[in-house]
């Protein structure tokens, strides 16, 4: 076996095996396609087996019929309960609600007595705090001087009244004369004298006017019937007509009340004024310790312009006061009532819903049924509305528990009392200020009966 290499390939035995391992691996192969062959049949066969199943099945319920006997036992649907709500009875109030304003009581006239003409107080002739009437002497200032003054103005007029009668007798005699024997610059110079004259005795007569004037200056009297206050300067102080005033008076009958009254008040009554004419308020007083003034007051006037920091305008009033009563200067409440009613259905706030159509009311009817009804809204007073359109008195609505109800469909409501004694804390403090009085409709609401499904 020298020079010869040796090749297991071409071993007999290699070749056998080789041989035999080829057969092996083909029969693995057909092993695994028959075996997912065989899984796929029976997946196929099984499924049309089961959905052959199910068809029969549904087929055969369908063709079942239920009995009359169990039929009859079957229980019908249950229809859900009537929610609870709390409604409210609608009535009629009277709207021309009055206002009540702070008012202050001020003197129709006031004057400050001040002398006219320098001089020394002789004497005071009223007591201080009385009331004094107009033409009264009040003080009087020494005269002695103004009285010389005015005899003076006196025989001043006297001289100029000679000088014109001698003018006016020279003027004549020269017109008598013939006029060959005067110059005419004569005759010019005496009418000139007359005039002259006539100028004089005018000028000695205002003087003696005014000197009378200042000599009536000395009495000092009340210019206007009203209270006269404290003395300023007493007997024996001198006096001018730059300093301090000696007293002052206030007239007090009848006599003013103002108050600022909101623009958007005032527009309501100038409103009123334009359709009605003539007084459009009551107007009552409320003194500081609390009781009613004994008579009513009459509008007076009305500032020019408003208040542009407050939006308000200051109302006066007149009142008779020949008690004086009201003193002023004092603090009083004045209350305000429309003459013409104004009756219109009411509800509360909490019954009004809005939505994109506008206001509305669920309004439960006769059956316990709420229906919903758009309505038009008017004044609000307080958590009260005025219903313009769209409700009547009588008429019931849903107040509370809106959001429990379905439109059309059966409510079970609750009636609140309206006697105050019944109604609880929380009641009472949703309630404004304002007091609407019920008109047109006595039925006591707690009486309502509750509603049944």
């Amino acid at each position: 076996m020298k020079g010869t290499v040796w090749n297991a390939m071409n071993f007999p035995g290699y070749k056998m095996m080789k041989t035999a391992n080829r057969g092996k691996g083909n029969s693995n192969l057909l092993k695994s396609l028959a075996a997912v062959a065989l899984m796929g049949a029976l997946a196929f066969f099984s499924n049309s087996y089961f959905e052959g199943m199910v068809r029969r099945t549904l087929i055969s319920a369908s063709s079942i019929k239920p009995s009359p006997a169990s039929a009859a036992t079957q229980t019908p649907a249950q229809t859900p309960p009537a929610p609870s709500v709390v409604g409210h009875v609608v009535t009629n109030a009277d709207l021309a609600l009055g206002r009540e304003y702070i008012g202050r009581v001020d003197p129709i006239q006031t004057v400050m007595l001040r002398p006219r003409i320098q001089g020394q107080i002789e004497s005071a002739h009223f007591k201080e705090g009385s009331i004094v009437k107009e033409g009264d002497l009040l003080f009087t200032i020494d005269s002695a001087q103004y009285q010389a003054t005015v005899q003076l103005r006196r025989a001043d007029l006297s001289k100029a009244e000679a000088s014109l009668s001698r003018a006016v007798k020279y003027n004549d005699r020269l017109k008598a004369t013939d006029k060959r024997s005067v110059s005419a610059s004569d005759v010019d110079i005496a009418a000139s004298d007359v005039q002259q004259g006539k100028a004089m005795v005018e000028q000695a007569r205002a003087a003696l006017r005014l000197a009378q004037i200042d000599l009536d200056f000395t009495k000092i009297k009340a210019p206007i019937t009203g209270r006269i206050g404290r003395i300023e300067a007493t007997k024996g102080n001198y006096v001018s007509p730059g300093g301090a005033p000696l007293a002052s008076i206030v007239q007090t009958d009848p006599i003013r009340v103002s108050f600022a009254m909101p623009d958007r008040d005032y527009m309501e009554q100038v409103e009123s004024l334009r359709s009605q004419g003539g007084p459009v308020y009551d107007t009552t007083l409320t003194l500081a310790d609390g009781t009613k003034y004994r008579s009513g007051g009459e509008r007076d006037f009305e500032d020019s312009t408003m208040d542009s920091m407050t939006g308000t305008i200051t109302m006066h009033l007149r009142f008779e006061n020949s008690l004086g009563t009201l003193i002023p200067g004092s603090m009083v409440r004045v209350e305000t009532k429309p003459k013409k009613s104004r009756v219109s259905p009411v509800v509360p706030q909490e019954a009004i819903l809005t939505d994109s159509s506008g206001d509305y009311v669920y309004v439960i009817d006769d059956g316990d049924v709420a229906h919903r009804r758009d309505v038009e809204l008017g004044t609000e007073i307080g958590t009260t509305r005025e219903v313009a359109s769209g409700l009547a008195s009588g008429e019931r609505v849903v107040l509370r528990g809106q959001q429990n109800e379905r439109p059309e469909s059966p409510v079970k409501p609750t009636f609140l009392s309206t006697n105050a004694s019944d109604k609880s804390p929380a009641d009472l403090a949703r309630e404004s200020g304002y007091d609407l009085e019920s008109i047109g409709s006595s039925q006591d609401v707690s009486e309502q009966p509750e509603g049944t499904n």
